[in-house]
Formats: structure tokens, sequence, C-alpha cells
């Protein structure tokens, strides 16, 4: 079991990009816990682990041809059941509902996907699933924030998860937060931290 009061870094679809990439990685160096990454990379995924330089939990995406591993990844995130995965197969292009099922069918109650490229954040309090999507690290879709995205969970020492949504600029970034994500999957609409729960 992962230790708690311990931050994860869930970066998606650099698909071959590595510049972003590996900025981030170094820039949290040692801070981190543990790596999620949720498909799309392009990359082989002992490159990855091996520039991660810690745990690192993954999914294939729809674009990661020659991936030699699960192509989904269940793990235990504190107290937490996590589910990463790239989401296209559940149709997460049209919402998430494909996508909490699966959830409930595993017994996961933290999921991390992504294939849009455009980040998102949802709490299913009836269903008892909370959704996080990091957005694209190099090929962002969203109308704002702009540029590309990465999130850090803090894993508090009560079990509560804290999403921190960044967006990356040259050699910087700064705290976005999930408040100012407007685009998701071609759909328009303002995305927030919100309580969903069945038909919403």
């Amino acid at each position: 079991m992962a230790s708690m009061g311990q931050k994860y870094l869930v970066v998606s679809d650099n698909h071959g990009s590595m510049a972003n990439l590996e900025y981030v990685i170094d820039r949290f160096h040692g801070q981190i816990e543990g790596f999620i990454h949720c498909g799309d990379m392009e990359i082989p995924p002992e490159m990855l682990e091996e520039l991660a330089g810690c745990p690192v939990y993954m999914a294939a995406g729809n674009c990661d041809y020659n991936f030699s591993r699960d192509k989904e990844d269940v793990f235990e995130l504190g107290d937490h059941v996590a589910f990463v995965t790239h989401g296209d197969v559940y149709g997460v292009s049209w919402g998430e509902e494909e996508l909490v099922s699966r959830a409930q069918e595993m017994g996961a109650d933290v999921v991390f996907y992504g294939h849009t490229h455009c980040p998102a954040y949802h709490v299913y309090e009836s269903e008892g699933v909370t959704v996080f999507n990091p957005g694209s690290i190099a090929l962002p879709r969203q109308m704002t924030p702009s540029g590309p995205t990465f999130l850090i969970i803090d894993l508090a020492d009560d079990g509560r998860l804290t999403p921190e949504l960044y967006t990356l600029y040259i050699d910087t970034f700064k705290m976005t937060g999930y408040d100012e994500v407007k685009h998701i999957a071609g759909v328009w609409r303002k995305y927030e931290a919100t309580e969903k729960g069945s038909g919403n």
C-alpha cells in the first residue's frame, strides 16, 4: 500500500514528445510517491519507468501500438482503489458514464483517464467514484487554459485526495485549477470540480 501524505504526478497524451514530460518529471524528482500515465505515451514503458525513478502506473492508449504491459492498471492509492485507463474504449469523448460503470465493476473508487486532451475532475457522489483527467502534457485541446496541463494529486493523511491542476509554459508552470477549464471532448460546457450523480 502506498504511504499517505504523499504527492502523485499524473500526465497523459504526450504522443512521443519528450520535452515537457522530461521537464515535469525532473521538476518533481524526489517529491512524488508515484507517477501515473494515462496513455498515448508512444514511448516504451521501460523508458518511462527509467525516467520516473519511482513506482509507475500506466495504461495503453489507442496510439500505443507496441505496448508490452497490461492495457490498464489497478493499484492501491492509500485506502483508495485506483483505476488508470486511457478511456477511449469507454467512450470518454462523449461522456464518463461507461468509465464510471467500469470503475464500479472493478471495485475502484478513483479513476484516472486521458484521450480527450482536456482536463476534467468530477465527483460522482452517488456512485462513489471520483474521476480525474490531467489533460495533455503536449497537445492540449481545451479552450482555457491554453497550454499543456498536468496534475498533482495530494493524498492527505486522512485519505482525502486533492487535485492540483497545472498549466505548463516554457521552462515554468503555474497552478491553474479545474474551475478555469471550460472545454472537453468537443462538448461546450464549463467543467469544474462538481458532485454528479447518475443522469447528470
